[in-house]
């Protein structure tokens, strides 16, 4: 076929298709762009979870707020690409309460403006080579910084006292003057002499949990940091966990963007309020299980 023939019948087929030669030519192009764009997409996420193996999609375009293109065209092509992330299930109990807890849940509308108001704490396992590990972690609420940690091949009182001992150090306040509550489950190791002793000499007062959902902010923590990097860093040792847990830890505080913080990581979002007058920084109200009948558990317990 010479091309002049070819030229007819393409402009033939573009009269009974009712488009111009140059609309046809734009679609072609956006097509392609289209698919240039998807590429792209494709490979930030694959980049951006060599770091953070199991951030969700959502949390990526935060993290990254690629020039031109809104949120949910970038859901939508790492949906299509099949790069949702996998969610797994903790089966193994790792609280056992105890009936005879004094303390009472402290949070009953609660309201939050800065760091060091209330930090919570939980314990939660990871499993290396068919054998459970626990971890233990300390969260400011406000900022979501995990202040304090611990690895353990047990679930002994002493652990959690590490990883309160490890917040302390890090937040460097001798004396907090009972304005900052230390929230858990009513599990033995947050009742235990050393660990209360320890609150009580820095002036923290003690709260616990009436019902489960009451802890749902150290437990968002929990799976972050194990569905989201442990389990995707092939972990075979204890020592191995502790040195990843670290590397997790350090991760979550210094990378990882929460929309709740205006798209900052905890650590940026804690530098910014140092600059912010009382009046100006967001307030943070804390829900409990028992205060309305209507309350769903299975929403988020902390609201802007």
């Amino acid at each position: 076929m010479n091309l002049g023939a070819h030229t007819y019948q393409m402009n033939a087929l573009y009269r009974h298709c009712r488009i111009s030669k140059q609309g046809h030519y734009k679609s072609v192009q956006h097509e392609i762009q289209w698919l240039r764009l998807e590429e792209l997409v494709v490979g930030l996420i694959m980049q951006v979870r060599e770091v953070h193996p199991a951030m969700g999609i959502k949390t990526i375009y935060e993290l990254c707020q690629p020039e031109g293109l809104g949120r949910d065209a970038f859901i939508n092509i790492g949906m299509y690409y099949g790069l949702r992330v996998k969610v797994f299930r903790n089966k193994t109990r790792t609280t056992f309460s105890s009936p005879y807890s004094r303390y009472q849940n402290l949070l009953a509308d609660k309201k939050l403006d800065n760091i060091n108001q209330l930090w919570t704490s939980d314990l939660t396992y990871f499993k290396v080579a068919d054998k459970d590990f626990y971890i233990v972690f300390i969260m400011d609420v406000y900022s979501r910084l995990i202040v304090g940690y611990s690895v353990a091949d047990n679930m002994r009182a002493e652990n959690n006292v590490t990883a309160l001992k490890m917040a302390l150090k890090t937040r460097g306040i001798k004396n907090y003057k009972d304005k900052l509550i230390h929230h858990s489950d009513r599990g033995g190791q947050y009742i235990s002499d050393d660990y209360t002793k320890l609150l009580k000499e820095y002036k923290i007062s003690i709260s616990m949990c009436n019902v489960v959902y009451e802890n749902a902010h150290i437990e968002r923590v929990n799976g972050t940091i194990k569905n989201q990097y442990l389990i995707h860093w092939n972990i075979t040792s204890f020592q191995q966990l502790q040195t990843e847990v670290k590397r997790a830890v350090e991760t979550y505080n210094k990378q990882r963007p929460h929309s709740a913080l205006d798209g900052r990581t905890p650590v940026a979002f804690e530098q910014n309020i140092k600059e912010l007058k009382d009046s100006e920084r967001s307030k943070l109200t804390i829900w409990t299980a028992s205060e309305s009948k209507n309350h769903n558990p299975d929403q988020c317990i902390i609201q802007f």
